[in-house]
């Protein structure tokens, strides 16, 4: 009776060792990020230790049977699966390790020399002049010695991940591939490919394409109407500038679908930081000089407006969905009511100002607006002793009040925060009547301007459901309403 009690206690006991054994291997096969275990499996790791069994062992007539019976089987049940983890988690990181660094592959176009010109645009298809092998090597060592940061990564942060791509045995099928082979059918093949868009950007994504000879390129997909203000920039207006800028390979169509491939030059340059006071000059230098060339680009017509009426809209449509949500969204929870009824609060306030906000903008002449000048669409190229700005993504350009692109902020370091000076001084040549008071009146709109479009976008991901369609837009709009308020007591203190 005794020997069999033992018996039982013995099995229990090995039913125990085998489903620890097993939880642990699960635990330890998702341990990639290095996650303590749990007190409570700590306590049965050191519970199921191998030397526990051998007071068993003593309890039969014949030690060497009770080994291989009972200790031998348990144990082998116990470290077995904790083996197989461990090994399993060893080619996991052998894995990992072979992938690129973060960022290690990213880098940023340049501009062409400005006597090097920009091709004509007579249809879907165009041809571009040849690129020098031997420069675009030196330009793939100069990129090596860099950081690199991606232009065209998405996000409001300017480092994001990159995810290397190379083409296999059937890779020329890549729609990217594709199109950069119809629009130069006699130029260099496609060897590589890397993505430098986040997923959020799925129909919209941008890849550096990789020649044999370490050739690249740019190939950039967006809707057609995108596009074409995209082409309307870089080919009509940046001539006109006669400051260094990308250079645009073409536009192709992509078959079946309202999207464009976009083809525009990559080279290595230094991101663009708000903090250096020589990079806010060059901006608001570079701002001038496209607010100059603009006046007679003749594309007032030909560009959606960015008046302040076109903010106004913004806001209303915005405040009318949060307040939509604020009354009918059970998900809700106080927090992300407390959050959805600053902004609304926010944009009251604004909106009791908009009179006055029309009157300060209607000093300044209407231009081209970029609508997204942010840092992480700007770049500083450095060479033969100077620096020249080059500015990309275009599209949410428009016509009316530069506003947005003057908006300062003191804190956030992805935006530019153009020298308004320097501004001031360029802009001066054809608008002699303007001051830098003005300007900066001007600049505090735009601010307000800024934070009406990005609080728009964050609202647009609303859906009502469950509150997993709430948690992205209700942190975005805790991170924007402080700025927000700042923004509006400035413009206060501007109309005071």
């Amino acid at each position: 009776m005794v020997r069999g009690i033992r018996i039982n206690r013995l099995a229990v006991r090995a039913l125990k060792s085998a489903t620890a054994g097993l939880v642990l291997a699960i635990v330890a096969a998702g341990a990639a990020d290095n996650v303590d275990l749990p007190d409570e499996l700590q306590l049965l790791v050191s519970q199921l230790d191998i030397a526990s069994y051998f007071p068993m062992v003593a309890n039969f007539a014949n030690p060497i049977t009770a080994f291989v019976l009972w200790t031998l089987p348990i144990n082998a049940l116990f470290y077995g699966p904790l083996v197989f983890a461990y090994l399993s988690w060893g080619a996991y990181r052998g894995r990992v390790d072979l992938l690129p660094p973060r960022d290690s592959l990213a880098s940023a176009p340049t501009a062409p020399s400005a006597e090097a010109g920009v091709p004509s645009f007579p249809g879907a298809r165009q041809g571009v002049s040849p690129v020098s092998t031997e420069v675009l090597k030196g330009q793939m060592h100069d990129r090596a010695a860099q950081v690199g940061l991606s232009p065209f990564l998405g996000g409001l942060q300017a480092a994001n991940s990159i995810t290397a791509e190379p083409l296999t045995e059937h890779g020329e099928s890549h729609p990217a591939a594709l199109a950069w082979k119809r629009l130069l059918s006699d130029h260099w093949e496609v060897a590589a490919i890397e993505r430098l868009t986040r997923g959020k950007r799925k129909s919209r994504p941008v890849y550096r394409l990789r020649g044999p000879h370490g050739e690249t390129v740019i190939a950039k997909r967006c809707r057609e109407d995108k596009a074409q203000v995209e082409r309307m920039i870089y080919q009509e207006l940046m001539p006109r500038v006669l400051l260094p800028s990308l250079k645009f390979y073409g536009l192709l169509e992509d078959p079946g679908t309202e999207f464009c491939w976009l083809f525009l030059e990559d080279v290595a340059v230094e991101p663009y930081s708000p903090k250096l006071a020589h990079h806010r000059a060059l901006a608001g230098g570079w701002l001038g000089e496209v607010h100059v060339a603009s006046l007679s680009a003749n594309l007032q017509g030909r560009l959606p407006s960015r008046e302040p009426g076109y903010y106004l809209g913004s806001l209303r449509s915005s405040r009318a969905i949060l307040v939509d949500h604020l009354d009918h969204n059970t998900a809700m929870v106080p927090d992300d009511s407390e959050v959805f009824g600053k902004v609304v609060a926010d944009f009251n306030m604004a909106e009791t100002h908009w009179s006055e906000i029309e009157e300060i903008c209607a000093v300044m002449p209407r231009t081209l607006v970029h609508g997204d000048f942010v840092a992480k669409n700007v770049r500083v190229r450095t060479g033969s002793g100077s620096r020249t700005l080059l500015v990309f993504d275009w599209e949410f350009a428009g016509w009316g009040v530069p506003a947005a692109d003057l908006a300062q902020f003191g804190e956030p370091e992805h935006l530019v925060n153009p020298d308004l000076d320097i501004y001031c001084s360029v802009l001066k040549r054809v608008e002699p009547r303007l001051s830098l008071g003005e300007i900066q009146a001007v600049a505090a709109c735009g601010s307000l301007f800024r934070l009406v479009d990005v609080t728009g976008w964050a609202i647009g991901y609303l859906r009502f459901g469950s509150r997993d369609h709430l948690v992205k837009t209700v942190e975005t709009l805790r991170s924007y309403e402080p700025a927000l308020a700042k923004a509006l007591e400035i413009l206060k203190g501007v109309l005071a």
